[in-house]
């Protein structure tokens, strides 16, 4: 047998073909992708050319690996004395996972390094304070800013003083610990949202009064502003939720209303009505009774197009226990789909929190069912809502087999309705 000429073989691989190969990693944990992108990298001086820009985009930062980043990317106190390479590498940093390990001067100094490229960033419980608003201040890409896990009560003047010079911010995560908030000072009345904010949770100390300063200049949030989460506040209640709600109607598609402690049950049954534009909404099953919906009395299929725009539904618990006669169930959201009041709903998520899973099972069974094939069907048959461009795509829908279109078209796949029980929430 002739020997095997190695000679004919070449030692490497194109690069077309090894980003091909790292694309794939994408959908990955963050964690698995860093540990593979790290062994990539170890191969030999190409794959570390082609593999370094995505192992540094978005680490994955816990205890040894902590150390060893700070390492890399700040060799130095100084950062004209050693500057790092890698630094203008790193897009998403995300300090969720470091508790008492980092120091705040620390943090500063990685917001420093990461300024110039710096697009997400998650700030850690312990190690951010004062003296982090200046660096994070300069990082002029951030895109998404959370705040949400800082333990150190927060200046609301020095965060509005940050967020002024933050123009591409999109996301901003307000956190659940006390913060300093004084009326007379008044700091909400010139306090300037971001001109690209999209979306805004708030969380921890915030009040009615807070709330309602905020609410003396509306035009403050920005035109692209549509999203906003209100959770972990345990002092507001339905009389300050309301008025926020209410005053931005003609912006919000997106809520989520959950951890709410001081809002009774039932006293936000009228969310649908108060926010004429919501597509997307996260509500607790504590705040709302068995009237949720707000569907008049004399409703009825024949009106579907006064349908309510809502097309994604998530319900969780918050753990508080309010009267069983007047609970919201499955048979009444059942109702409202099969009424045609939520005829355009497209995606229901139900959290395991709920317990519905354990006392409906039957009628949880019905409503997706309900939700994934009967009305759904219907939709596609008559060409309403979602369906409205592919009817004037083809013609008409009712020459194609909605199996057929569900099943055997990308796109089909694509517009199915969802039906899931979630079992973190």
């Amino acid at each position: 047998m002739a020997a095997c000429n190695t000679g004919n073989y070449a030692n490497y691989l194109p690069d077309e073909l090894l980003l091909e190969i790292l694309s794939h990693l994408e959908s990955w944990s963050r964690l698995e992708r860093q540990i593979t992108l790290a062994r990539f990298s170890a191969v030999n001086r190409q794959w570390y050319d082609v593999a370094i820009q995505p192992l540094y985009e978005a680490p994955f930062l816990l205890g040894r690996a902590y150390d060893l980043f700070v390492r890399t990317i700040s060799p130095s106190v100084n950062a004209r004395i050693k500057p790092s390479p890698l630094s203008g590498l790193v897009k998403d940093l995300d300090l969720s996972h470091i508790v008492h390990q980092g120091a705040k001067s620390t943090t500063a100094r990685l917001l420093g390094r990461t300024k110039s490229s710096l697009e997400v960033f998650v700030a850690p419980q312990a190690s951010f304070a004062i003296n982090c608003w200046a660096s994070l201040s300069k990082c002029s890409r951030l895109r998404v800013l959370d705040l949400s896990l800082v333990s150190e009560c927060i200046d609301f003047q020095s965060l509005n003083q940050t967020i002024r010079q933050l123009p591409q911010l999109r996301e901003l995560y307000l956190p659940r610990c006390s913060s300093r908030y004084e009326k007379a000072t008044s700091p909400t009345s010139t306090l300037r949202w971001p001109p690209r904010l999209q979306h805004l949770a708030l969380s921890g100390s915030v009040s009615g009064q807070f709330l309602w300063d905020m609410l003396q200049q509306p035009d403050n949030f920005p035109p692209t502003f549509s999203s906003i989460s209100i959770h972990h506040c345990p002092a507001l209640d339905h009389s300050g939720v309301r008025p926020l709600l209410s005053t931005l109607a003609t912006n919000l598609t997106s809520v989520e209303l959950r951890d709410l402690p001081a809002v009774k049950q039932g006293r936000l049954n009228g969310v649908l009505e108060w926010l004429p534009k919501l597509v997307s909404l996260t509500i607790a099953l504590d705040y709302i009774d068995s009237r949720f919906g707000s569907m008049p009395i004399d409703f009825s299929p024949s009106r579907w197009q006064e349908a309510r725009p809502l097309t994604s539904l998530t319900l969780v618990s918050s753990g508080r226990q309010g009267d069983p006669a007047r609970s919201f169930t499955p048979t009444d959201l059942y109702s409202l789909i099969d009424e045609g009041w939520l005829g355009r709903l497209r995606y229901l998520n139900i959290g395991v929190s709920t317990e519905w899973d354990k006392e409906y099972a039957e009628e949880l069974g019905a409503l997706e069912s309900l939700l994934v094939e009967e009305l759904d069907r219907e939709n596609w048959i008559e060409g309403r809502w979602h369906y409205e461009d592919v009817w004037s795509l083809i013609g008409t829908t009712r020459n194609v087999d909605y199996e057929e279109w569900i099943h055997g078209t990308a796109l089909g796949r694509k517009m199915r309705p969802r039906f899931r029980l979630l079992q973190n929430r």
